[in-house]
């Protein structure tokens, strides 16, 4: 499907409709916290005053969980067990979505490239109800939420081109306990990224630039 101009993102399921959007700072439960205590100290240094930080966290859009989960690990590094209140398999459009919660097996990376020791060497799978029309020219970049607020997973980065369906898989960093993932729980950010390359130079540094950035 050729698409110009315009990125779209759908839904199969209704009541997820909320659950992929702008990003927004008030999307960070430590955002609150952050702006409380910046009034407390205007001078000096202040994550509220990096021009990254606050770049970053209003860029692309966001993907959120849309159901409460629990994920079980049992020591072994592999295997997982979820625990969910609702399946889409059994939606009228499961066919194509399949199980929200799915996995890759080791043998798809770890055997390539090992996981970290505290992380499963099985990626826990979101095969969430969205698809995408990325725009001619264009791919969205998949990335670990910025400055998250949650520490026990992080979403696997990649480019998505043309009409795609949104799964994201994560890497899981307990390998014995359970979690429970709240539904409204930032999984990854999506940026749009133009496509085409542009000339790059490198090169070392001057009296110019030195003078410039001296500003």
């Amino acid at each position: 499907m050729a698409n110009e101009g315009k990125l779209i993102f759908k839904t199969f399921i209704a009541e997820t409709f909320d659950t992929l959007q702008k990003i927004k700072p008030t999307d960070y439960k430590w955002f609150a916290k952050a702006v409380e205590d910046f009034k407390k100290k205007e001078q000096g240094t202040h994550i509220l005053k990096c021009p990254g930080v606050n770049s970053i966290i209003k860029t692309g859009w966001i993907q959120k969980n849309y159901q409460d989960l629990k994920i079980i690990t049992n020591g072994d590094g592999r295997t997982f067990k979820c625990i969910m209140t609702y399946d889409q398999i059994n939606h009228k459009y499961g066919k194509l979505m399949s199980n929200y919660i799915s996995d890759h097996p080791p043998e798809m990376f770890d055997k390539f490239r090992p996981m970290n020791t505290n992380t499963l060497k099985t990626f826990i799978k979101f095969q969430t109800p969205w698809i995408a029309y990325i725009p001619d020219g264009y791919k969205l970049l998949q990335i670990p939420v910025s400055y998250s607020d949650e520490n026990i997973f992080t979403a696997a980065t990649g480019f998505l081109k043309g009409a795609c369906h949104l799964n994201v898989p994560v890497y899981w960093h307990q390998l014995k306990g359970e979690h429970i993932l709240k539904k409204g729980t930032p999984i990854c950010q999506y940026l749009l990224i133009k496509d085409n390359d542009i000339e790059t130079e490198i090169s070392c540094a001057n009296d110019n630039d030195y003078n410039i950035f001296l500003k």
